[in-house]
């Protein structure tokens, strides 16, 4: 082999020196299994967001999860209500509570879950009713509520609240609540119960029905005939007297006879309706009702509640009546009723004041107030004197299946049947 020439060798030396001055010149790298070497020695370490795969969930189950959560939540609230509904039904807490030996003669169950609250004494067969006799004061009878406690079992009223026209009294005057026997009227309590609201049974007032002690016969008069020709008889309906020999001069009523006229006057379909309007249209029966607020409320409160009651009758009775209740002249008799709660100077009613509702022989609707305190005057809050006003008022307790209270319904009826078993005339 022929010697390399000296000029060849240091081209040679010089590519060589220059290659590995640009070998050493390069910046160092980091070798694959260094950079891997963090990731697998320390595998809880954070991963880098925009390195991670992260799964995204699809529409579907983002509407099934909220779902889920909807009914979890509607599940709570409806088990939530039921258990505070139990609870006051249940009555943990003794709030409502009677003392053992009274709680037989106060209240009795009804089938329907309201409770009854006897009539008074006074008329055989009756059911027995607590009477509480305080030195100085008129009997009284429990109510059921430690709101309002008693409820006498006689009231008096003024005699002037029977003059066709009132010159000496106007709406707002103050009136003499004890008034003597000669200037007064006495009333006789037939039932009472307790006005509730919602299903958690909130009390809002007891209400009483009286009855003038002189118009007891004409009271048992009208049942009587009442038994006698009941309504729609010649359509099905069942008769009360079942023997006709002699039914057109009865005087009483029998047991029999008595529960199905009980019946027919708790009756909730029309039966029932027309039966009371029958009993209630006639003048010639003057009649009262006793209301006392449970809790601190408002004319306007009692007054919406009361309308309420005769703009929804009134609609129901047009249909059999012919337009009863419709016209000009009924409009102007709502107006005044609703004028009869404008105070009269006095905005609220406190707890335990008494409002009474009174029905004179010509079917006139006078309103009074009992004074806060025993001593202190009541007040006239005025009269309505066209009838109907007052019929649908009367009706609104008594009547049909929508009415105010059903306890209070229950215990008037109870307290009725006793004045129809004694002959007319001897109560």
């Amino acid at each position: 082999m022929p010697p390399i020439p000296p000029l060849q060798l240091q081209l040679r030396a010089a590519a060589r020196a220059r290659a590995q001055c640009l070998r050493q010149s390069r910046l160092p790298s980091t070798p694959r299994t260094i950079r891997n070497t963090s990731t697998v020695t320390n595998p809880s370490s954070t991963k880098n967001p925009l390195r991670t795969a992260t799964p995204i969930r699809s529409r579907e189950q983002d509407l099934a999860r909220t779902k889920r959560s909807m009914y979890l939540s509607a599940s709570g609230m409806v088990l939530c209500a039921v258990g505070m509904y139990a609870v006051i039904k249940s009555d943990v807490f003794g709030l409502e509570q009677t003392p053992a030996s009274n709680q037989e003669n106060e209240t009795e169950l009804q089938g329907n879950g309201a409770t009854r609250l006897d009539g008074p004494t006074g008329f055989p067969g009756n059911p027995t009713l607590t009477i509480i006799h305080d030195e100085g004061e008129d009997d009284k009878v429990e109510t059921g509520t430690s709101s309002v406690p008693y409820f006498p079992t006689t009231m008096k009223l003024p005699r002037w609240i029977e003059d066709d026209s009132i010159s000496a009294v106007k709406s707002g005057d103050e009136i003499n609540l004890h008034p003597s026997d000669e200037e007064s009227e006495e009333y006789q309590l037939l039932g009472l119960g307790i006005r509730t609201v919602s299903f958690l049974k909130i009390q809002v007032y007891v209400v009483g029905m009286y009855v003038a002690k002189s118009d007891l016969a004409e009271l048992q008069s009208r049942l009587v005939r009442t038994a006698v020709h009941p309504p729609h008889v010649e359509e099905g309906g069942e008769k009360v007297i079942a023997n006709e020999v002699g039914a057109a001069a009865a005087t009483s009523l029998v047991s029999m006879e008595r529960e199905k006229l009980r019946d027919l006057l708790l009756e909730q379909a029309d039966r029932g309706d027309e039966a009371w309007e029958g009993i209630l249209k006639e003048g010639g029966l003057r009649t009262a009702f006793r209301v006392v607020p449970t809790r601190n409320t408002d004319f306007l409160h009692l007054r919406d509640g009361w309308v309420r009651g005769i703009t929804g009758r009134a609609k129901k009775y047009n249909v059999t009546s012919g337009g009863e209740f419709d016209g000009e002249e009924f409009g102007q008799a709502m107006g005044e009723f609703k004028g009869l709660f404008s105070g009269a100077g006095q905005k609220n009613v406190s707890k335990g004041q008494t409002l009474v509702l009174t029905r004179g022989k010509k079917g006139q609707l006078d309103v009074l107030l009992w004074g806060e305190k025993k001593t202190a005057p009541g007040r006239y809050m005025g009269r309505v004197v066209d009838e109907r006003v007052s019929r649908l008022v009367w009706m609104n307790y008594l009547a049909g299946k929508n009415v105010s209270s059903e306890g209070a319904r229950r215990s008037m009826v109870d307290g009725i049947m006793g004045v129809v078993e004694r002959p007319v005339g001897t109560v």
